[in-house]
């Protein structure tokens, strides 16, 4: 598995308009790119981070072919944060999360 990290510090006042995006955007990602999902946290002075789970490396290259909703989404990201790191990826050696659904 292939896990990705972004972190972003988002326009005060615009924190539920970027959550939004970015739910759509993992949404879309994970329905039709084979993404295998993500979660997203929100930290202290408007720093929200992110990270994403993929079968592979190459699973997740793939799905960077353009699809206009999914531009769109990202540049509308863009207009509502700033990344302050990332994206940082790398294969998962280690999982101890627990799924809400597996407790």
């Amino acid at each position: 598995m292939h896990a990705i990290f972004f972190k972003w510090k988002v326009s005060a006042g615009r924190e539920r308009e970027f959550e939004r995006a970015w739910f759509e955007l993992t949404e879309l990602i994970r329905d039709e790119r084979g993404g295998l999902g993500s979660r997203l946290h929100r930290c202290a002075d408007n720093h929200y981070f992110a990270y994403a789970q993929w079968p592979s490396e190459a699973s997740w290259a793939a799905q960077r072919e353009p699809n206009p909703q999914i531009v769109d989404l990202r540049d509308r990201m863009r207009e509502l944060a700033v990344i302050v790191d990332g994206p940082l990826h790398g294969d998962v050696v280690a999982d101890l999360l627990v799924t809400q659904a597996a407790m």
